[in-house]
């Protein structure tokens, strides 16, 4: 099945008597299991030899009825069996009301609902396996309550809705493998005259045979024979397809074309009407008043026969109505013919409003153009004019026919013109689909895809057996015209004696697979195709329905965006396309790419976006929520021819421009008047430019570049950008992370730097304060007094024009405390919150971090080191501290004294008793020794 075409929708502005091209949708709707079968394969029976062969069988059979007085089989005219056996094997019905369908499968019918796209079996009955399942036939009764299943030997079987067989109807009269008997007609009539019965079915055989039962079901289910009726005095060669007009109620019957004088259009076509009677003769051929009914004698002379068993017209095969079917309305009726040709007929005149023979049909010679590509398939182009034929026609409307080849091309044509309403080309299904008709704006076909297994290898192929290969070579040509005659007698023979001595070659037989697909062509708008085709990922055929019919291609690109890795080509192909401004800006602000190259160019891309020009658009209301990109809007009193930016201007004469141009743009901007659309985007550009700041300083981190994009984290990247940056010092530090702190007090001193004593104060006090020395205070004399030097800080740009106090106080007026959470998990460090460190504020943090070391750690060397830190860093007052944490390294460590020791005990004691314990362990030590 190949891609669907869609054309452009009609307009009401459309002229009047123009024809409307079908916007369209295919949907496969359930696919059955494979199934695989292993064919046997006689001779081949076409060309000469089919032709032959079939001249020889039908004198035979002619003489063996006429000379020893032996029963024939009913010859089936040779277009109608031919055209069957093109059907695939499984069959298709709709009901009535479209609310179920009837998938006849080899051995079972499944019964489906279109509550769900019939893709579930509501009921399933289960059928003998058909020799020749191309000749059952199924119908639904008026009332979608019952189902009659008829096999290819005239055997009737009748179920009800959950698959429960009912009752069997076996032929009165039936021939093995006379395909006479198989059922033209079966037909489902509405039954008021007894509320005994519920139905009257309706079974016409190939021979013309009609039957009526009546059916009851429930309690009682059971049938009775109603009557029984002959259309071989109007068909002499049998009937090939009946169905009923219940509106009219009149009974349509097609069979082969006949040559009478007198004889109307329809009725010199095969085509007949017959009026359905409550009573006998039952039933009564509806003519037009000019028309006279002739009927063929019953006894029919050996000349007469003669010319009915080898009917032939300057070598010509006799034509007949291969399968008809009602317009909605009941207006007109659509019949293809064996030959290819299509008729329309008003209803209930039967005048032909319309007539195209084959070649008159558009496309009727169009091949699949895949079979070219396939070795299998370029097979069936050598015997093309076979698939040139209609197999099955339905409506789509009042107006439109709905027609299927045995190609597997499809139209929905004219009834006028036979134009195709899908477009350009037809839709291509597998070869002999089968349709429905149009219910609800759509109609189902069942299609039959067929692969030949590998072949097997020569050794395996078993003596007497030919090769497959043989049916394609020109070894006919080889052998002698009197050795290809006898065979063709051979054949002949073979097909009425059944002897074995006669039988042609055995060829090995070949394995398939079988895939059957029930799919639905749809009437679509352009709205819903376009959704279904970006979420079926046709994105070529999206975007030019959107450019048809004037949608929105952003939902195009925005498919694409989301589904692709985030680069400098995606970004290019599918963000740079999108136009709505706030879902560009969610991406950028949202999405993480997963490398520092495409999250910097993503969210680069951004700020583009949300820059002055951008700011004054919206102010402007000449956007409309677009996406706006420098130099895409034109604004008032700007020069742009003077401040354009030219690729081969110097670099420092480019940033005066630029900085000229911001200049003028912020002329224009009253920040105190600012719209909400413009307020939020400032604050998107503010946003961005923290991400953006947010991830030099994790490339930083990361170090230097080879490195950062090796070790880059998304996930990480992700969390740190919006996290609250105090915090995240904070968790460094309790990392002992050192590098990692270092590089946000530089890039992030405004926020940081008035809590740095209380970050520091959250390195554990386990790690040794030589790790992180360099970001401890240090202080200098500067004119003759001591201040603590300043950390240097530095910027990763420079500041922006959102960054400014004019347009801060109006879009974010109130700023959260980043360090709220500092404080209150720990207020004993409330005290060293300073925006300015002063030498007493640093003194009392080393001292108190100090004693804190040595309290919670136990760690008097740890504490120390932080003191003499300290005084290395001309901290000053630190002297006594430092002796009284010596003194206690000292007894702890050197003199071994009790280890619950602490500063604070050591602190409180007089110097006697100090000296006293420093005594007490040498005494111990010399005693030792």
């Amino acid at each position: 099945m190949a891609a669907p075409e869609s054309g452009p929708a009609w307009s009401p502005g459309a002229a009047e008597g123009e024809e409307e091209t079908i916007l369209y949708d295919l949907l496969v709707n359930t696919e059955w299991p494979p199934e695989t079968e292993v064919q046997p394969r006689g001779n081949r029976k076409h060309g000469a030899s089919f032709i032959i062969t079939k001249a020889i069988r039908d004198r035979l059979l002619f003489l063996q009825q006429y000379i020893w007085y032996r029963p024939a089989p009913f010859l089936l005219p040779d277009g109608l069996v031919r055209l069957v056996n093109k059907q695939i094997n499984w069959h298709l019905v709709l009901a009535s009301n479209g609310k179920l369908l009837a998938a006849i499968q080899d051995q079972c019918v499944e019964i489906r609902s279109a509550k769900d796209d019939f893709t579930s079996i509501i009921g399933k009955c289960q059928v003998p396996k058909d020799p020749k399942p191309q000749w059952r036939r199924v119908a639904w009764s008026y009332d979608c309550t019952l189902l009659a299943y008829a096999e290819s030997t005239g055997t009737v079987r009748v179920f009800d809705l959950m698959g429960s067989e009912l009752f069997v109807i076996c032929p009165a009269s039936s021939f093995a493998g006379d395909l006479s008997y198989a059922i033209a007609g079966l037909i489902f009539l509405e039954y008021k005259a007894s509320t005994q019965w519920s139905a009257e079915l309706l079974v016409i055989n190939y021979r013309g045979e009609l039957r009526s039962y009546l059916v009851s079901v429930g309690t009682n289910q059971s049938y009775q024979e109603s009557h029984c009726f002959s259309f071989s005095s109007h068909y002499p060669h049998g009937i090939n397809t009946a169905i009923y007009h219940p509106g009219h109620r009149l009974l349509m019957v097609g069979g082969c074309e006949a040559a009478e004088v007198g004889m109307s259009k329809a009725s010199s076509c095969g085509l007949s009407a017959w009026r359905v009677l409550s009573g006998s003769p039952y039933y009564k051929q509806v003519t037009n008043g000019e028309e006279s009914v002739t009927a063929v004698p019953k006894t029919l002379g050996l000349l007469r026969m003669l010319s009915v068993k080898f009917y032939s017209r300057h070598g010509q095969e006799q034509d007949g109505i291969f399968k008809m079917s009602l317009s909605p309305d009941g207006m007109l009726l659509a019949a293809i013919h064996f030959s290819g040709k299509l008729s329309i007929w008003a209803i209930p005149s039967l005048e032909q409003q319309g007539e195209w023979n084959q070649n008159e049909q558009p496309g009727y010679d169009d091949l699949n153009p895949d079979w070219r590509l396939s070795t299998e398939k370029r097979k069936k182009i050598k015997d093309k004019e076979s698939f040139y034929p209609l197999i099955d026609v339905n409506w789509w409307a009042d107006s439109a026919v709905i027609l299927a080849r045995c190609s597997g091309a499809l139209t929905v044509s004219s009834v006028k013109t036979l134009k195709n309403l899908l477009g350009k080309s037809c839709e291509w299904f597998e070869p002999s689909p089968q349709v429905t008709a149009t219910h609800e704006g759509g109609f189902l076909s069942l299609e039959c895809e067929i692969k030949l297994a590998p072949k097997r290898s020569r050794l395996e192929i078993r003596v007497g057996e030919e090769d497959e290969g043989e049916e394609d070579s020109d070894s006919d040509c080889e052998i002698s015209t009197k050795a290809r005659y006898f065979g063709y007698i051979k054949q002949g023979l073979y097909l009425v004696t059944e002897m074995e001595r006669f039988a042609p070659p055995r060829k090995r037989p070949r394995t398939i697979t079988k895939n059957y697909r029930l799919v639905s062509l749809r009437s679509t708008t352009p709205e819903e195709l376009y959704q279904r085709k970006i979420e079926s990922e046709e994105y070529e055929e999206a975007l030019s329905l959107a450019h048809t019919y004037g949608l929105d291609t952003d939902l195009v690109y925005q498919r694409q965006w989301r589904k692709s890795a985030v680069n400098i080509a995606s970004i290019q192909n599918y963000l740079s396309k999108i136009k709505k401004r706030s879902w560009v800006l969610h991406e950028c602000l949202e999405r993480v790419p997963e490398n520092v190259d495409a999250a910097k160019e993503l969210l680069q891309y951004g700020l583009k976006g949300t820059d002055l020009e951008a700011l004054l658009a919206i102010g402007k209301g000449v956007d409309d929520g677009r996406f706006t990109l420098p130099g895409e809007v034109d604004i008032e009193n700007i020069s742009y021819e003077e401040l354009s930016l030219s690729d081969e201007e110097p670099a420092k004469k480019k940033r005066e421009k630029e900085l000229k141009k911001r200049g003028e743009l912020l002329k224009l901007v009253n920040f105190s008047k600012l719209t909400l659309e413009q307020k939020e985007l400032c604050r998107c550009r503010l946003k961005l430019l923290t991400y953006l700041d947010r991830l030099a300083t994790y490339e930083e981190i990361l170090g230097v570049p080879h490195a950062s994009e090796q070790r880059y984290d998304a996930e990480f990247f992700k969390k740190f950008r919006n996290q609250n940056i105090v915090l995240s010092a904070r968790t460094y530090a309790r990392e002992s992370n050192v590098q990692a702190l270092e590089i946000l007090f530089t890039y992030h001193g405004s926020d940081l730097l008035p809590h740095r004593l209380a970050i520091l104060s959250n390195f554990p006090e386990t790690t040794s304060p030589h790790e992180y020395a360099v970001l401890l205070p240090e202080a200098c004399c500067h004119g003759g007094s001591l201040m603590i030097i300043p950390w240097h800080e530095r910027k990763h740009r420079a500041k922006d024009w959102c960054e400014e106090l004019e347009c801060r106080m109006v879009v974010e007026p109130s700023l959260e405390d980043e360090s709220e959470f500092l404080y209150a998990a720990q207020p004993e460090l409330l005290r060293f919150r300073t925006s300015q460190l002063a030498v007493e504020k640093v003194i009392d943090w080393y001292q108190a971090r100090a004693e804190e070391i040595e309290h919670y750690a136990r760690q008097v060397d740890c504490a120390l080191s932080l003191i003499r830190l300290g005084m290395e860093r001309n901290i000053p007052g630190l002297l006594a501290l430092c002796d009284n944490l010596v003194t206690l390294e000292t007894l702890v460590y050197e003199a071994g004294c009790d280890l619950t020791l602490t500063l604070k005990d050591l602190q409180q004691m007089k110097d006697i008793e100090k000296l006293r314990f420093l005594m007490n362990s040498v005494g111990f030590i010399l005693t030792f020794f």
